[in-house]
């Protein structure tokens, strides 16, 4: 029987004389993922932890990976260390009925034997706001959670949509996001990063590079004078910041002391507490208006 290609289209099976129901979305890299009432879930990167957590799966994760630390509850579960490290007979002993990886944090031989092997592997790549929702929604109908989170996904898209109507008409800022120190890293805009900046009304001063992330140099920066510096870190982190661009005090953003970090997690991470991470970003935005 065909699966129809929808978001998630449901494909009738027959065992044991009855119908059950078989869910069928497209994951990232576009190949179709069936599941039939998937009890034991492997969730192998943070960003899709949280999103699992999000739609009300997390009764049916038995194991994630080595960095996932939100919501705490998962520190209950077994952990599995890094992706890259593992090979597919250790995530096959867990007798996965589905899979969860991230495409940049996993070897694709080892999710290529996980399937070859007839375990269902969802392969997430999300890097727009819009994809981590479509996320959400894929996740949920796999999950058999798509009723009781429709209605929160929705929301949590509705609060994206209001920064951007309250801060996207507004004088625009100039924004320097640095991913890393040594050697100095941004994101591009093809980056949910940029497009935060970008609702807040903040233009990313390097929008125009055509890769993900890349490094540039302190005189490129410079060059574009950003009027507010970015990273996420801790209070630490901001310290180190802080002081990393003292030396340049006719860069606008350090003249007028508009230097600021938001927590690495919620922000870097495309799952569901980008949110808060974007009304920080705004409000930092904002306090360089005044």
């Amino acid at each position: 029987m065909k699966c129809i290609r929808l978001l998630a289209a449901v494909c009738l099976t027959w065992l044991s004389g009855q119908a059950v129901a078989a869910v069928c979305v497209q994951d990232d890299t576009n190949q179709t993922v069936c599941v039939q009432q998937a009890q034991r879930v492997l969730v192998l990167a943070p960003h899709l932890t949280e999103i699992v957590d999000f739609v009300g799966g997390m009764s049916k994760v038995v194991a994630v990976d080595g960095s996932s630390n939100f919501p705490e509850s998962v520190n209950t579960l077994p952990k599995l260390g890094n992706p890259w490290m593992l090979g597919a007979e250790s995530i096959l002993a867990r007798k996965p009925d589905l899979v969860l990886v991230w495409q940049s944090g996993i070897s694709m031989e080892v999710v290529a034997q996980l399937r070859k092997a007839g375990v269902p592997v969802f392969v997430s790549e999300p890097k727009k706001i819009e994809q981590v929702a479509s996320t959400m929604r894929r996740l949920s109908a796999l999950l058999g959670t798509e009723q009781r989170s429709a209605s929160r996904i929705d929301d949590w898209l509705q609060q994206f949509k209001s920064l951007r109507a309250e801060y996207g008409g507004r004088s625009i800022v100039p924004v320097f996001y640095q991913v890393w120190s040594q050697p100095l890293m941004t994101l591009g805009g093809q980056h949910a990063v940029s497009e935060v900046i970008e609702l807040c009304g903040g233009r990313n001063i390097f929008v125009d590079l055509p890769n993900l992330a890349a490094q540039v140099s302190v005189e490129g920066v410079l060059k574009r004078k950003p009027e507010v510096l970015l990273a996420s870190g801790s209070e630490r982190d901001h310290q180190s910041f802080v002081m990393q661009w003292a030396s340049w005090p006719q860069m606008p953003a350090v003249k007028r002391n508009q230097v600021y970090t938001v927590p690495n997690d919620i922000l870097v991470r495309n799952g569901p507490r980008l949110i808060g991470a974007a009304k920080l970003v705004c409000a930092h935005i904002e306090q360089a208006r005044r």
